[in-house]
């Protein structure tokens, strides 16, 4: 590790990768990711992606069918554990094992192939603006590096958040147990108040997971149990993964060559609480604006998703209003299945 690069990204997940490698192309070569973890790393996530999030991928140079991404064929919406209606999935992928370490690993050897340098169990720990420092590891592995422009690709909470105004978050838990269980996708609403559960099945392996706007006052862990019971589940918790997600997009930008991609910037969607393509073209936007010294282009980006969240946010409000939903449920899933396909079919496929 040098002392002094032009660029460092700080977090390895797509975001910063995709900002690491956008920047190769771009002829910029003295780039620095550090990342707190080691890969492959766990990741909170329901597995699912979609044909556009493919095509980025594929742009940068990934393909997820190497990944083994494919269809779950059989996917079932529910509402306060009642089946409401089938759905042939044309529109979601996952991988074998229903998550994302697989693919984030290949992402990960990917840059790494390329050349990209990637400081693993490097987690940031200061950081000095006036000086353009950050420090990085911890005891005998403590580097101050400078850099020439910084860019934030490390989460909700990560370093960064420090930064950025307090927002409210979205909550995702999950858990990957063996069961035998058929493959097939289910989506639960009705059991959080503004939010869904996932029941994803692929050979032989289930993962659960549950999503809402945060609380403070609500027992998650517990409500994570009782709806596992509910689904005739009862695995061992000690695997239950947890983060948050933003909702509202951040500042992209800050003085002295300060930028943010990914959840981050709170390029994550409010209400499907999808961020992954969002995520790669985010980490795409802050390249383009630190190779071509124009902030403009990360800030214009930032503002196309905060009027499209803007809307989602409003989507979400009504959505999730008891009236909206026993309608949705018990009139939309019942009366206009065709109505219904149509909106997941085409709605997700945009994500």
């Amino acid at each position: 590790m040098n002392d002094r690069y032009d660029v460092v990204v700080i977090g390895a997940g797509p975001a910063g990768l995709a900002c690491a490698l956008t920047l190769l192309d771009l002829g910029v070569r003295d780039v620095l990711v550090a990342e707190k973890y080691i890969f492959p790393r766990d990741k909170c996530c329901a597995g699912y992606i979609t044909q556009k999030t493919v095509k980025v991928y594929r742009e940068l140079g990934l393909d997820p069918a190497d990944c083994g991404y494919t269809y779950i064929k059989d996917f079932r919406l529910f509402y306060g554990l009642s089946p409401r209606q089938y759905i042939d999935n044309r529109f979601l992928l996952t991988s074998r094992e229903i998550n994302r370490v697989a693919l984030d690993d290949a992402f990960f050897r990917l840059a790494a192939s390329r050349g990209i340098e990637i400081a693993e169990n490097m987690p940031l720990t200061a950081h000095d603006p006036d000086s353009k420092t950050v420090t990085l590891g911890a005891g005998e592995n403590r580097t101050a590096v400078r850099y020439g422009s910084l860019v934030f690709a490390d989460g909700t909470n990560g370093f960064g958040s420090r930064y950025q105004k307090a927002k409210r978050r979205n909550l995702a838990m999950q858990l990957h147990f063996p069961s035998d269980r058929p493959d097939g996708i289910e989506i639960h609403f009705g059991i959080t108040e503004r939010g869904y559960c996932w029941v994803s099945t692929s050979g032989g392996i289930t993962n659960v997971g549950i999503t809402d706007e945060y609380r403070k006052s609500t027992d998650y862990r517990a409500l994570f149990r009782k709806f596992l019971r509910d689904i005739g589940e009862d695995p061992d918790l000690s695997g239950l993964y947890s983060a948050f997600t933003p909702i509202g997009v951040r500042r992209p930008v800050l003085p002295g060559n300060i930028y943010f991609a990914g959840d981050a910037m709170g390029a994550c969607d409010p209400f499907t609480l999808s961020g992954l393509r969002n995520g790669l073209e985010c980490g795409r936007k802050a390249a383009e604006s630190v190779a071509k010294n124009d902030p403009s282009i990360l800030r214009r980006f930032a503002g196309k998703l905060r009027f499209k969240f803007f809307f989602m946010r409003l989507l979400m409000k009504v959505f999730y209003l008891k009236p909206a939903k026993l309608f949705v449920f018990n009139v939309g899933c019942r009366c206009l299945r065709g109505v219904v396909r149509f909106f997941f079919d085409r709605f997700l496929n945009k994500k």
